[in-house]
């Protein structure tokens, strides 16, 4: 090299121009054999997302010959390997977004080259002229991320958020309206990375349209002081996090649902949204009758808003405010009916009950919060939450309940309830008992958290400050009367014993609370941090229960039986009766005072694709308590130490796949009250006792998730494992006297409580076009619950701690549960049809109770259609055969068949008005019966739900003053969840 540099040298001495050619190619041979890698990361700048799939590329100036390329990942960053020194057009193309250009000039001096972040700008021409050639995909997955495209669900017109939930791969939606995605309780609904509601995810269940939402988001966020600090707490909530249609973020959004049907159900709703760069507004209102839990209406309101003046995480004066107000009342008119059997000793002895009852309940609360985060400086930290909540409850009831010793329905009763009496001569007629009641009550909190972070270098070392404190205060009142007949106890003159309750209780009570956290974080080497934090916290609490029993005064001499039973209900006497019926032995008053500590030291490291941290948290505390019960009046000092230790390691394959392992321990002790040595027998038929001699109890938890996912074939798996493992657990010994049906329970450690759950998740598009999907998700449940069986012993109402102890039997159940989901649809433009099938099988071995062995199959089956008519017409329908079997009562071998379907048109310009007709139960064969079996118990229950009806609706949306899009215009976005937008993040086809 060194002799053809001297020999171009003498040569230009020569010539000019022969030096200058001769100079080129001594260049190009320098620098033969080296080459650069050319990275960055591009971003939507309208929604500041990664662009997933993006194609960038280098092209020669001359001919814009391409000479390398690659596409963006689902974080948005690419990178080109093995690059040529030289000059280049960069280019950077993305469906629905206008090119980007820019010459470069690749140097061979570094190994890399930095593109730093480059932002796509929309391209709304390309956005209205775009060919949708492919589909996108139900789910990707990005590390511990699950992202879900709306637009590749679809639900019927006017759906809120609870529909579109419903149908993603992982999701449960329970009864009571409890979310769970692969196997984790969502708490949190969020909408563009910030909080909606707080934690009441009904609200934006019920009232958030599927139209306006293109992404929903599952993981798991950290606490506040994690994410502000870094230090690991543990108090990680899964999440839903809504991505906002871009379209819908400019001006105001609205949207209008009202509904009227049959059997008198109606349903009103709106929802407003405003949008800018820097704040976003709701405000919602609504009212109905639709229920799955009995008859409810329920009204409610509601603004949310949050601001930020648009500066970055870490920047000096960045500020974000952000809160909400709400206002919720709901009534309730609930019948019920409900059977149970109590197992009893070994063998198949049994105890069983029917049971009748109709409240009328209504609650109303009014709640709001505030939120505020301010950097004053590049390394300060500041986060204020107050909170306020004020609520009001009221419920009238009555019930009537009969207690057998054998099976009624095996002695030919189809009606229990008001056939016993013609039984009672043949003994397995216990008792009766009949009871009206009712109660109110209000209360208030109020509580704030004020959290101060500095960091002190650049390094990692941090110092923080939290300090939180609260106060509330309640008063409810409650009556009851009850009337029992015990049919296997005689008096003297040969009629049964008999008894009559009434009795007023008053319980107000108040508590407050403060605490100071004072954290710091040490870096150590290169990724690695010690983190030490303490905190003290003094809890004040105190409750007092006065109760009185009204039916004293008959056996005082001051009133008569019959002056007693023409009481109203809320009768209260005058102040010396009052004071005469004070039932001292039930009564009871109690303060607690607590100072708790917690020191917790933690190691965290994390670089490249491996994240580790583990530690330990002691926590002594001390308890004072003064208690006074009957002739009991204590005060009682307790000084405790439970320690907490956790790991959590995470191994990152790629941007789409990562493994992860946690544990936590945790020790427990049981309340105070529990340690007493006091008897409740303000229920005859209930007795409650006390039990000093109770043990600390210690909780292992451990979980395993493994998930990956092609984003090129739209293909994702998930394996998701959790164990739980409790020693002296506190379980409950019961005492059935036979006699009288009382029982007389009594809490008691207990070991061998251990669970398993495993769940492994299949999803993948099927064609070059996807324009096929399928599913499956596979759960596996083992339970080894051991509790303590009642034991039907003739045993006195003042049966001592010892008697329980000695006439209690340990029972073990074995609990496997196999469940299977399966979901094949295919979906183009027009058309959407699937079918879908779910099967579990519970097998449950008692050691002690054959009553308690099952082996049971739960399944169902069905599909579902839509179809978008080109003349604006929507039809979707969707039918479901859902069965038991395995049941010893042939009742609960049923087969239901469900039938639901919608017919929607479409009118006004953009398709903004919309008329819906929706039947709900065709068939009418949903019967509202629900099965729940333990190691003690078997309980069948019936409701008064109202699941079959015709309703329509109208449905009006509206965009003021927003973006050229108004909603509905999409010509994919009617009838389900979104419509795509750009041919990204899954789409396929072509890149330019």
């Amino acid at each position: 090299m060194k002799k053809r540099n001297v020999l171009a040298f003498v040569l230009c001495m020569w010539s000019l121009c022969l030096w200058a050619q001769d100079a080129a190619v001594g260049e190009q041979k320098k620098t033969a054999g080296k080459s650069v890698t050319v990275s960055g990361t591009v971003i939507e700048e309208d929604t500041n997302e990664p662009a997933f799939s993006a194609s960038v590329v280098l092209l020669k100036p001359v001919d814009s010959t391409l000479v390398a390329g690659a596409s963006s990942g689902l974080d948005g960053k690419f990178s080109i390997k093995s690059v040529k020194p030289g000059k280049y057009i960069f280019r950077i193309t993305s469906v629905g977004f206008k090119p980007y250009y820019k010459d470069v000039q690749v140097a061979a001096s570094k190994p890399s080259m930095a593109m730093g972040t480059i932002l796509l700008e929309t391209n709304a021409a390309v956005l209205d002229a775009i060919e949708v050639t492919a589909r996108q995909a139900q789910v990707e997955m990005k590390a511990d991320t699950f992202v879900y495209n709306a637009g590749a669900y679809r639900v019927p017109e006017g759906s809120a958020l609870e529909e579109l939930v419903k149908k993603l791969p992982g999701a449960e939606v329970a009864e009571d309206g409890t979310i769970t995605i692969n196997g984790k309780e969502v708490k949190k609904i969020m909408i563009d990375g910030k909080e909606f509601f707080d934690n009441d995810t009904r609200v934006a269940m019920k009232n958030l349209p599927t139209n306006m939402i293109e992404k929903i988001k599952s993981y798991d966020r950290k606490s506040d002081y994690t994410r502000m600090t870094g230090i690991e707490d543990g108090e990680e909530e899964t999440v839903i996090d809504l991505s906002v249609k871009p379209e819908m973020k400019k001006g105001w959004i609205s949207n209008v649902d009202g509904g009227y049907g049959t059997e008198k159900r109606y349903t009103g709703r709106f929802m407003v949204n405003h949008f800018t760069d820097k704040l976003r507004v709701t405000g919602l209102g609504g009212a109905n009758n639709l229920n799955q839990n009995g008859r409810e209406a329920m009204k409610e309101a509601g603004i949310d808003f949050v601001w930020e003046n648009g500066k970055k995480e870490n920047e000096a004066g960045r500020l974000r405010v952000g809160g909400n107000a709400r206002y919720y009342h709901r009534n309730t008119d609930q019948l019920s009916i409900t059977n149970s059997e109590t197992f009893l000793s070994a063998g198949a002895n049994s105890s069983f009950s029917n049971n009748s009852g109709r409240t009328r309940s209504g609650n109303t609360n009014v709640n709001s919060n505030f939120r505020l985060e301010w950097s004053p400086d590049t390394m300060t930290r500041i986060m204020f939450r107050p909170n306020f909540s004020y609520s009001e409850n009221y419920s009238n009831g009555q019930s009537s309940s009969v207690t057998f010793n054998d099976d009624p329905y095996a002695w030919g009763m189809s009606d229990p309830l008001s056939q016993y009496r013609d039984y009672v001569a043949d003994s397995i007629v216990v008792n009766d008992n009949r009871r009206w009641n009712h109660s109110d009550g209000k209360s208030y909190s109020v509580d704030g958290m004020l959290m101060v972070n500095r960091r002190l270098n650049s390094k990692g070392r941090n110092l923080t400050l939290r300090m939180r404190g609260g106060l509330s205060d309640s008063e409810n009142k409650s009556f009851s009367i009850s009337e029992v007949n015990y049919f296997l106890r005689r008096k003297p003159d040969g009629n049964n014993e008999k008894s009559y309750m009434h009795q007023y209780n008053a319980n107000p009570s108040k508590s407050y609370n403060g605490s100071a956290d004072l954290s710091y974080s040490e870096p150590l080497f290169e990724g690695a941090h010690l983190q030490f934090s303490y905190r003290y916290q003094y809890r004040y609490s105190d409750s007092d229960r006065s109760m009185y029993s009204l039916d004293s005064l008959v056996s005082k001499g001051v009133i008569t039986q019959e002056q007693l039973e023409a009481f109203p209900l809320e009768y209260i006497p005058g102040v010396d009766w009052l004071e005469l019926a004070r039932n001292y032995q039930n009564s009871q008053y109690a303060t607690y005072k607590e100072h708790n500590q917690e020191a917790t030291v933690m190691f965290r490291y994390g670089k490249d694709k491996i994240r580790f941290s583990a530690g330990v948290s002691v926590q002594p505390q001390k308890t004072y308590m003064d208690y006074t019960k009957g002739s009991l009046d204590t005060s009682v000092v307790r000084n405790v130490h439970n320690w907490a230790p956790r790991i959590d390691f995470r191994y990152k394959f790629s941007e789409t796949g990562q493994l992860r392992f946690r544990y936590n321990g945790r020790s427990s002790q049981p309340s105070m009250t529990n340690l007493l040595d006091v008897t409740d027998d303000s229920d005859p038929l209930n007795v409650s006792k006390g039990n000093p001699g109770l043990k600390p109890s210690w909780n292992n938890r451990m979980e395993l998730f493994y998930n990956n996912y092609i984003p090129d074939l739209q293909r994702g798996w998930m394996v998701h494992m959790n164990m739980n493992m409790t020693k002296n657990s506190i379980s409950t010994a019961v005492l059935y006297d036979e006699a009288s049906g009382r029982r007389t329970t009594m809490p008691m450690n207990i070991d061998g409580n251990w669970n398993t759950w495993t769940g492994l998740m299949f999803n993948t598009a099927i064609g070059e076009k996807k324009y096929f999907n399928f599913f499956t998700f596979t759960s596996f449940y083992y339970a080894n619950d051991v509790g303590y069986i009642s034991s039907d012993s003739d045993v006195s109402q003042d049966v001592t701690s010892d008697q329980i102890v000695n006439l209690s039997q340990k029972s073990t159940t074995k609990n496997s549960n196999i469940g299977e989901r399966v979901r094949f649809n295919f979906r183009n433009d027009l058309l959407e049809i699937g079918v879908n099938g779910n099967i579990n099988y519970q097998h449950a071995r008692n050691d002690l109770q054959e009553n308690a062995n099952l082996d049971t199959y739960n399944f169902s089956y069905g599909g579902n259609v839509q179809v978008n008519m080109p003349w604006n017409m929507s039809f979707s329908s969707n039918i479901d055969q859902s069965s038991r079997r395995g049941y010893d009562d042939a009742t609960m071998n049923t087969n239901e068949l469900i039938w639901n379907a919608e017919l929607s048109q479409s009118f006004l310009k953009g398709n903004a008005a919309t008329v819906a007709v929706k039947w709900y139960d065709i068939l009418r064969e949903r019967s509202n019966i629900w099965r729940s079996v333990s190691a003690t118990q078997r309980t069948d229950s019936w409701n008064n739900s109202i699941n079959s009806y015709v309703m329509v609706h109208f449905i009006y949306k509206l965009n003021l003053l927003g973006g050229r899009n108004v909603i509905g215009e999409e010509p994919e976005g009617r009838g389900h969840g979104g419509g795509p937008r750009r041919g990204r993040g899954g789409f396929g086809g072509p890149r330019f």
